[in-house]
């Protein structure tokens, strides 16, 4: 997915393990694979987790339910400055 790309971590483009991981997320939301990328950041300045974009587009928020992947995917490219 072209949006994952696009994300950036502290020391610039992500790790395949964690694009993977997105990835996995975008398509097979799990509890398990949110658990492990919630804390991802995704873009470095001015950094942004993955958490951090659910929530700014997801109403009532808590950060703890695994987003289904339209949210997710608002979430990215919120993140990324894209338009909606």
């Amino acid at each position: 997915m072209r949006i994952v790309e696009r994300c950036r971590g502290p020391y610039g483009r992500l790790s395949d393990r964690r694009r993977a991981l997105l990835e996995q997320l975008l398509q097979r939301p799990s509890q398990r694979s949110w658990e492990r990328a919630r804390g991802l950041i995704i873009r470095d300045a001015p950094i942004i987790t993955l958490e951090m974009a659910v929530k700014s587009v997801r109403r009532n928020a808590d950060g703890y339910r695994a987003p289904d992947p339209f949210t997710l995917y608002r979430a990215l490219r919120h993140a990324m400055g894209e338009q909606e």
